[in-house]
């Protein structure tokens, strides 16, 4: 776990998204996911533990955000593993632009809140 993503933020999501990765060299590993948080610069899902996955893989990543759906590819930068669940952390190597721009929104709603004196 020593390599991270580190940004300015990380919107994390009250309701995990629904997606699917495919591991990008060996089609037979994959399956479903749920993506935690998102960033500029990658994101983080949650899955079934998946032993055919590895630090290093390159990963095809598809989720739906608000009735639209996303794909995305990246590298597994960190995973770990509990009971029958991973966690792993993937740096996405590019967002399609109208992800990013929904990105950049939700960065600027977590800015808002912290900066909100109430």
């Amino acid at each position: 776990m020593n390599e991270r993503r580190h940004e300015p933020f990380r919107y994390p999501f009250q309701t995990p998204l629904p997606g699917f990765y495919n591991k990008k060299l060996s089609s037979h590993v994959s399956g479903p996911m749920e993506v935690k948080d998102i960033s500029m610069n990658g994101l983080r899902f949650s899955c079934d533990s998946q032993p055919g996955l590895s630090m290093k893989d390159e990963l095809f990543l598809t989720f739906i955000y608000e009735n639209k759906t996303f794909t995305a590819e990246g590298r597994l930068i960190w995973m770990k593993t509990e009971e029958q669940r991973m966690t792993c952390g993937v740096h996405v190597f590019e967002f399609p632009d109208q992800l990013k721009q929904i990105i950049e929104k939700l960065g600027g709603s977590l800015e808002a809140v912290q900066n909100d004196p109430m």
